[in-house]
């Protein structure tokens, strides 16, 4: 099965090839590829990456919740979108599960500075240092991410309203509950689309910290039944009516960003 799926990868990155013109972009899907490679030979904890099966430039992305934390639990799907000039530009990140979080917008794009692109930025206050450069890579991304999960920054939100249900969460959990309800209704619904993927959900550090060898599936259809999800008919009806706006084209992301917002308030 390994054999196969590198067999595939290497496919990928060929059509890829054939599919690019210039010396830059072949050299941007190289870099890539060797990454790819360095991922499966020492994977990184908490996550599972595979290339899109038609387009290098595109990777696949599930992203476990870290044990002992408030996203404990969870497996969040996501793309990331390589430019053509890759390392010079950012990638960008984007998740296609359903997530309540102070730095995620409500398209499921993310707010964090190593995506940003080179340079200092006189409005944010950003330096240089904090965002994208050449030296970066997919791996230090990842566990940027896996940061951002753990961390929130509320000083800089990217949904306010999640960023205001955290904040009244941190100081009094108990009277303050929303963002945990929130979180925990979003997280069930997580294992039911990794239930359906075959895809076994780590539960302690020891499973967390090993070396994931699982592949994802080729495709990355969240669509699940109704039955899978075991939620009342009508809340179904908005679960499967955003995960299809997240595959539609990004014209559409208005109406899929009201849809989101209603599965999440």
């Amino acid at each position: 099965m390994a054999r196969d799926n590198d067999e595939s990868h290497q496919r990928v990155y060929e059509r890829s090839i054939i599919g690019t013109d210039l010396q830059q972009q072949h050299g941007s899907l190289r870099i890539l590829k060797n990454e790819f490679d360095d991922l499966m030979r020492n994977p990184p904890e908490g996550f599972l990456v595979q290339p899109d099966q038609s387009d290098f430039f595109t990777w696949n992305v599930g992203i476990f919740g870290a044990p002992n934390t408030l996203f404990a639990g969870g497996y969040y799907k996501a793309t990331l979108k390589f430019p053509l000039d890759y390392p010079y530009r950012p990638p960008k990140f984007k998740f296609l599960s359903d997530i309540w979080h102070p730095n995620v917008y409500l398209d499921g794009q993310i707010c964090i500075s190593i995506l940003h692109e080179p340079g200092e930025d006189e409005r944010s206050g950003e330096k240089a240092c904090e965002r994208w450069s050449a030296v970066q890579n997919v791996r230090s991304i990842l566990l940027s991410i896996i940061s951002m999960l753990n961390e929130p920054n509320i000083s800089s939100p990217a949904n306010i309203d999640a960023s205001i249900d955290y904040r009244k969460y941190q100081e009094d959990p108990i009277n303050s509950s929303m963002f945990k309800e929130k979180l925990d209704r979003l997280i069930e619904r997580s294992r039911a689309i990794a239930n359906a993927e075959g895809i076994e959900i780590p539960q302690t550090i020891e499973e967390y910290t090993k070396r994931f060898n699982r592949r994802l599936p080729l495709t990355t259809n969240d669509c699940i039944e109704d039955n899978d999800l075991n939620e009342d008919d009508d809340e179904q009806s908005e679960v499967s009516s955003c995960k299809s706006q997240i595959k539609q084209d990004n014209n559409a992301s208005n109406n899929s960003i009201a849809d989101r917002k209603r599965i999440l308030t």
